[in-house]
């Protein structure tokens, strides 16, 4: 008889799916949420926030597309906007929870908010298998979503989103 535990553990680390990235231009308000990362951190997701954020939302499968989007994103604007992952865990047994937590802390340093219930992210209404980028304005504006791996023109249609609002938010203060 095969270990559920061996079976959970393949589940969650070998699925891997190549999806084509959309981007969308989207006027919607940003929900605000709490979620603890894989620290134990609580963290408020609550506006108006101090800086433009760029909200990453992804399953297991689109965790892998994550990386190609926050290090350009870093390298860009550093600490000038705030860049806030979201994993949505949403299917993971309670008794596995703790060693997904464990698993998430060891391979990712940076806070992670783990969505175990699918709840928060069910409100953005992710596309499964790929990451769910969302652009939101300091005062809950969603005005960009895109879902799937980056590439050089989605990268952009990002970069001059962000521009933007930074741009406006210089003119108002």
């Amino acid at each position: 008889m095969r270990s559920p535990f061996l079976l959970i553990c393949f589940c969650l680390c070998c699925a891997i799916s190549v999806h084509a990235a959309t981007a969308e231009s989207f006027s919607g308000r940003a929900a605000p949420f709490e979620l603890l990362d894989q620290y134990g951190k609580q963290h408020c997701y609550f506006f108006p926030r101090p800086k433009v954020s760029v909200l990453l939302f992804a399953d297991r499968e689109g965790s892998e597309q994550i990386e190609n989007w926050v290090r350009p994103l870093y390298k860009r604007y550093q600490d000038t906007i705030d860049i806030n992952g979201v994993a949505i865990l949403k299917g993971v047994p309670t008794f596995a929870q703790g060693l997904v937590r464990t698993l998430i802390r060891n391979r990712i340093q940076y806070p992670v908010m783990l969505d175990w219930s699918g709840d928060t992210a069910k409100i953005y209404d992710p596309q499964p298998g790929a990451v769910n980028l969302i652009v939101v304005s300091r005062e809950g504006g969603i005005t960009l979503r895109v879902n799937g791996a980056s590439n050089q023109e989605n990268l952009l249609q990002c970069f001059s989103q962000i521009d933007r609002l930074l741009s406006e938010d210089s003119a108002t203060r």
